[in-house]
């Protein structure tokens, strides 16, 4: 039972870090978005890789505690961070579908991690949402 809680943990961390930024780098090179955007998909982006994956680590924190208003605050932070580069279309494409993807990739490894957690492991959002003695 902690076994596959642990595994769950791990598989989900490294999904949606990893394999997340890999995943985007594909959907942008199958969709042309990297050459018109002016970025080198194969190239180093190690700062967009960090915040793509510190993203996902937070909207997966997000989801796990239901704490909805973290998807506002992960896209306003991203808007006002890019805000004088959305006027450019190609940028703003770019932008919305690298945001898009990165929520829907949390929402499904997410989801995927609670339902294996919660079938075969410890029940981690349970735990989460179960009221504290110590919270009033």
């Amino acid at each position: 039972m902690i076994e596959a809680s642990i595994i769950a943990a791990i598989a989900a961390l490294i999904g949606l870090t990893w394999v997340g930024n890999l995943a985007c780098r594909v959907l942008f090179r199958l969709t042309g978005l990297a050459e018109k955007a002016g970025n080198d998909s194969t190239g180093d982006a190690p700062a967009g890789r960090v915040i793509g994956s510190l993203e996902r680590l937070v909207l997966a924190i997000g989801i796990i505690t239901q704490s909805w208003p973290v998807f506002a605050a992960v896209i306003a932070l991203k808007s006002v961070a890019r805000f004088r580069e959305l006027d450019d279309k190609t940028f703003a494409e770019y932008f919305l579908v690298g945001s898009l993807f990165s929520i829907l990739w949390a929402v499904l490894v997410t989801g995927t991690w609670l339902w294996v957690d919660a079938t075969w492991g410890l029940d981690l959002q349970d735990h989460v949402a179960r009221p504290s003695p110590l919270r009033p």
